[in-house]
C-alpha cells in the first residue's frame, strides 16, 4: 500500500466514520422518520376517568372514552389533550343536555359550513342549531379542526404541545382577537379544572424512529 492509500485510509477511519456515528448517536430524525405517540398507560388513563367522573357527577366509561380519544388524536389536532379535556369538562362536565342528546362536549354550534346532523336548543334566549357528533372520535376530531381552521387560534397552535398554560392563552379572547368564549374569566377557569382534575400530569410523547 502506497502512502496516498495509507493516508487515505487513516482520514477515513478517525474522521469520516466517527462523524458519521454522531450524528446516528446524536438522535437527528431523517425526513422520512416514523413518528408514533407514547401515550399514559391504561390504568392512568382509567384512574383519571374515575376521578373526573367522582368529581362531576359523570358516567366514568363515557369519560374514558372522550379522554381516550383525546390522547389518541392529539398528534393530530396539534392540541394537547390536557386542553381538549379540560374545555369538554368546563362547557359539559360530561353529563349536559347538548351531550346526552349530540354528543357535543365542547359547546360548538352548527356554523353555515357545517354538513353533518345538528340538535337546537335555547341558548342565549334563542333557539341555535349545534352540531351532533356520533362518537367521541368525531367529536374530538372536529374539535381539532375547528381551531385549527380558525385565524385567531394560531398563538395556541404555536405552542409547545405540553405548555397547557401557553394554549389557553392562546384561546383566550383578546381586544383584538376571538375567543373560545366571551367570558373574560374563562382562562382561569379552564386553568383551574386542569390543576383541580390533575390534568397537568396527562403528557404524551411523541418519539421518531428511522426507518
Amino acid at each position: 500500500m502506497n502512502n496516498n492509500n495509507v493516508f487515505r485510509s487513516i482520514f477515513i477511519f478517525y474522521f469520516i466514520i466517527p462523524s458519521f456515528l454522531t450524528v446516528i448517536l446524536s438522535g437527528q430524525a431523517p425526513k422520512d422518520d416514523t413518528c408514533i405517540a407514547i401515550n399514559p398507560t391504561q390504568d392512568s388513563i382509567i384512574a383519571l376517568s374515575n376521578r373526573i367522573a367522582v368529581l362531576y357527577g359523570a358516567d366514568a366509561q363515557v369519560v374514558e372514552k372522550f379522554v381516550q380519544a383525546a390522547i389518541d388524536i392529539e398528534l393530530e389536532t396539534g392540541i394537547t389533550a390536557i386542553v381538549v379535556i379540560a374545555i369538554a369538562i368546563h362547557e359539559s362536565s360530561f353529563k349536559s343536555a347538548l351531550f346526552i342528546n349530540a354528543g357535543n362536549p365542547f359547546g360548538i354550534k352548527a356554523s353555515s359550513d357545517w354538513k353533518g346532523a345538528t340538535y337546537t336548543k335555547q341558548d342565549d334566549g334563542a333557539a341555535s342549531k349545534f352540531r351532533v357528533y356520533p362518537s367521541p372520535e368525531a367529536a374530538v376530531r372536529d374539535f381539532g379542526l375547528f381551531i385549527n381552521s380558525r385565524i385567531w387560534y394560531i398563538d395556541a397552535l404555536t405552542c409547545e404541545k405540553a405548555n397547557y398554560l401557553c394554549v389557553v392563552d392562546g384561546l383566550k379572547k383578546t381586544d383584538t382577537e376571538l375567543g373560545y368564549s366571551s367570558n373574560p374569566l374563562w382562562d382561569e377557569a379552564i386553568i383551574d379544572i386542569i390543576t383541580k382534575v390533575g390534568l397537568q400530569h396527562l403528557v404524551t410523547y411523541q418519539y421518531c424512529e428511522p426507518r
